[in-house]
């Protein structure tokens, strides 16, 4: 490693992933220039995750302990580390080939920068889908620098990733003294969906972060993923934009645009809760949609969800 390239850990936290762990950690260990250390937080896991590990013994250092949940176990690991820089990663995700080479001549040229985030693709047993920023509001980055492969100087990033969000944990590079700063990962948003959006705001809102185009994440998508449940996840992300008016500074310059996203995201989830049949959170988003839209469907919708069970079942049936 060059000694005069910023160092960067690698955290991964992991519960029951015997089966795809083993993957990710070759992706890191493949890393030229290396990690300086990879540290591998087992959150409880009941699985062979332990048997998994123990056959990377001396090339990946090892923190066990009961099940505290991702926020908890990612903070352990950043708490346990040495390098100037953290680099996280799931569990089931993939680094890319060049990764740390990419991220440490962009950290090496701007020491002003405080955190990357990276582009990335998802992927299944059906193939790779297209990368995230390909999806991009055509003016997200509007405003911003463009340097070889890097975004950065991106004005407002915290008002842009309220109506498009490509900021995800694997791959993202943190100046651990800011990650402490900032407090880590909140376990008060364990089981919550999107619980890592919380954490993207307060870092963007810590200023000098910057994208990587290049997709250097592959992100695996499969049965067992907390994202593949979209209404659990805009859920989740209603609760933490409702955390943050009340807790985040940006709110007194972004707090128009934050109410009128849980607006958004409220009727989103009242819709797909009403599709499945899931009442109860159909019922807490009409409770709480104001005011209300006034088409035809949408007042079918909230009608039927008004009704008692028997009829509102009968009638949900027919409209679908």
């Amino acid at each position: 490693m060059d000694c005069r390239s910023p160092t960067i850990s690698l955290v991964i936290p992991t519960y029951n992933r015997g089966h795809l762990i083993a993957e990710t950690l070759d992706s890191a260990l493949a890393q030229h220039p290396p990690f300086l250390e990879i540290i591998v937080v087992d959150d409880g896991s009941t699985d062979d995750t332990t048997a998994v590990l123990a056959s990377y013994a001396g090339r990946v250092q090892l923190l066990g302990g009961p099940n505290g949940g991702v926020q908890r176990a990612r903070n352990r690991g950043v708490a346990a580390a040495r390098g100037e820089f953290i680099a996280l990663c799931d569990s089931d995700d993939l680094l890319e080939a060049g990764y740390v080479d990419a991220m440490q001549d962009w950290l090496r040229a701007h020491p002003e920068c405080n955190s990357i985030y990276n582009n990335f693709v998802t992927f299944d047993e059906n193939g790779t889908q297209a990368d995230k920023l390909s999806s991009a509001p055509r003016d997200f980055f509007d405003g911003a620098e463009r340097s070889g492969a890097f975004w950065h100087g991106i004005p407002d990033l915290y008002q842009r990733i309220l109506r498009f969000q490509p900021l995800f944990p694997s791959g993202n590079v943190i100046r651990r003294s800011l990650y402490t700063e900032l407090g880590g990962y909140d376990s008060r948003f364990n089981g919550v969906g999107a619980e890592d959006f919380e954490f993207a705001l307060r870092l963007v809102e810590a200023g000098e972060t910057a994208v990587c185009a290049t997709p250097m994440i592959r992100i695996r998508r499969h049965g067992a993923n907390d994202s593949s449940d979209n209404v659990r996840q805009v859920h989740g992300t209603i609760q933490i934009l409702e955390f943050a008016l009340a807790h985040h500074r940006s709110a007194v310059l972004y707090g128009e645009a934050i109410r009128e996203s849980i607006k958004e995201r409220r009727l989103s989830v009242f819709n797909g809760a009403f599709e499945r049949g899931a009442f109860d959170m159909a019922t807490q988003m009409l409770d709480v949609l104001r005011p209300p839209p006034g088409d035809k469907k949408f007042r079918l919708k909230a009608m039927i969800t008004r009704l008692p069970p028997l009829p509102r079942q009968l009638l949900w049936r027919l409209s679908q």
